[in-house]
C-alpha cells in the first residue's frame, strides 16, 4: 500500500479513483497518509462520492427492535437488528448483510426512511438516534420526553441550501392536552454537540402517523390524516427544510375519492412518488413533477399483482435498478417487476414487524461517535 506519497499521480485523479470506491474500502484507505485522510473527509469528496454511489443499484434496508438476553451478564438489553440487501439479477439471489446494534436505551424503535445513507431512529419515548451503518458513526439527540401523550410523527432530510440534515418533529393537534393546533419542533444535524429541538410555531396541519414521510430535494413530505386533519381536500403537505415553512400540494385524482390506506408516499428518479393500491390485483405508482411552480402527476407504472401478494402499508418499500427492473419489498419477499409485468420474487427471512427503506451507502458524517465492536455485531 502506498504510504505518505502518490508517486507522480496528479492528486485530482486520484481522488476521481476514490469516489467511485465502497465506504469500507475507503475507511481503511485514510490511514494510508494525512493528505489521503483529508481528502476522504471533506465534505466535497463525500458530496461527490455520494453522487457516484446513487448511481448503483439501490439495495434495501430493513430493520426492528427486539429484546433478548446478553449472554455475558443474562440482562435484558435491547437489540436493533437490521438487514442490508442488494438484489442480483442475474441469479435472483439476494446476499444478506445481517447486524445487530446493542446498547441502546430500552424502546420501541421504528426506522424512517433513509436519506443519504442515514438511518433515523425513534421510540415510542421519543429517543431519537441516527446512525449511518456504513462508517457506523452514530449519534442520540435530546430527548423529547415532555411530549410523551404524543404519538411521534417525525420527517428526515437534508437542506438543500445549507446541505445540513434536519428532524422535524410534528404535534398533531391534541385539544384534550390542551394543544387545539398542531405544532412543529426542528433540530439540526451539526457539529454543536449542544445541538437541541427549537419550535417553529403552530401549524394547521395534522398528519398521518401510519405513512412514512419521504425526503426529495431538500423537502419533506406528509400525507396527512384522514380523520383529524380538518381540510379533507389537502392530502399532501411538504415542509420546506431551509424556510421551515408548510404549505399543502397538488395530489393524484385517485386520492380524492380513495381510502388513505392504500397510499404510500416513495421516490424513483429523484422524484416524489406515490403508490396506491387500487384493488387488490393492481398497484399504481404515480411521479410528481414540477415545472416553474407548477406541480403534475404522471402515471408511472400500473402493475398487476397475483392476489395477496403485498399491501401497501408502513413496511413496504420501492426501488428502480438502471435496467428499468422495479423492486418492491414487503414484509418477506422482494417482487421484481419489468415493463408493469411481473417477473419473479425472491423471498427473504421473515422477522417478524419492521420498517423497509431503498438504501445507498454513504461516508456523511452525523458528528457523533463511533460504534464500538460489542455494539456491533
Amino acid at each position: 500500500m502506498l504510504r505518505g506519497r502518490d508517486y507522480g499521480v496528479p492528486h485530482h485523479l486520484i481522488l476521481h479513483i476514490l469516489g467511485k470506491l465502497p465506504v469500507k474500502s475507503l475507511l481503511r484507505f485514510k490511514s494510508v497518509s494525512k493528505q489521503w485522510f483529508r481528502s476522504i473527509i471533506d465534505p466535497d469528496f463525500t458530496d461527490r462520492h455520494l453522487s457516484n454511489q446513487k448511481k448503483r443499484d439501490p439495495g434495501f434496508m430493513t430493520a426492528n427492535s427486539t429484546c433478548c438476553i446478553n449472554k455475558y451478564n443474562f440482562g435484558i438489553e435491547k437489540v436493533v437488528f437490521m438487514d442490508s440487501m442488494v438484489v442480483n439479477k442475474d441469479n435472483n439471489t439476494i446476499p444478506h448483510c445481517y447486524t445487530w446494534l446493542t446498547d441502546v436505551p430500552c424502546d420501541h424503535y421504528t426506522m424512517l426512511n433513509s436519506c443519504d445513507g442515514i438511518l433515523c431512529f425513534y421510540g415510542l419515548s421519543l429517543t431519537v438516534f441516527v446512525l449511518n451503518p456504513s462508517t457506523k458513526e452514530y449519534r442520540f439527540l435530546p430527548n423529547m420526553g415532555w411530549y410523551c401523550h404524543s404519538l411521534p410523527r417525525l420527517g428526515f432530510g437534508r437542506d438543500a441550501v445549507t446541505k445540513r440534515y434536519k428532524i422535524v418533529r410534528v404535534l398533531n393537534p391534541c385539544p384534550s392536552h390542551g394543544r387545539p393546533r398542531g405544532c412543529c419542533l426542528v433540530i439540526t444535524l451539526d457539529p454543536n454537540s449542544d445541538a437541541c429541538w427549537r419550535s417553529i410555531g403552530e401549524i394547521p396541519y395534522a398528519v398521518d402517523s401510519s405513512s412514512p414521510s419521504v425526503h426529495v430535494d431538500g423537502t419533506i413530505y406528509w400525507l396527512t390524516d384522514e380523520i383529524f386533519h380538518l381540510n379533507k381536500s389537502e392530502v399532501i403537505v411538504m415542509f420546506d427544510l431551509h424556510v421551515e415553512k408548510f404549505q399543502p400540494i397538488p395530489h393524484p385524482s385517485c386520492c380524492s375519492d380513495k381510502n388513505r390506506g392504500t397510499m404510500q408516499l416513495g421516490t424513483l428518479r429523484e422524484c416524489l412518488c406515490l403508490a396506491q393500491q387500487e384493488t387488490e390485483c393492481r398497484l399504481n405508482i404515480w411521479k410528481m413533477e414540477k415545472q416553474q411552480q407548477k406541480i403534475t402527476w404522471e402515471k408511472l407504472y400500473c402493475i398487476l399483482l397475483f392476489r395477496n401478494d403485498l399491501r401497501v402499508g408502513p413496511r413496504f418499500a420501492f426501488a428502480e435498478h438502471r435496467d428499468g427492473t422495479l423492486l418492491v419489498c414487503s414484509e418477506d419477499k422482494v417482487y421484481l417487476y419489468k415493463q408493469n409485468r411481473h417477473v419473479c420474487y425472491v423471498s427473504i427471512a421473515k422477522i417478524g414487524p419492521r420498517r423497509t427503506t431503498a438504501f445507498t451507502e454513504s461516508l456523511v458524517t452525523v458528528y457523533g461517535k463511533t460504534l464500538s465492536r460489542s455494539q456491533w455485531r
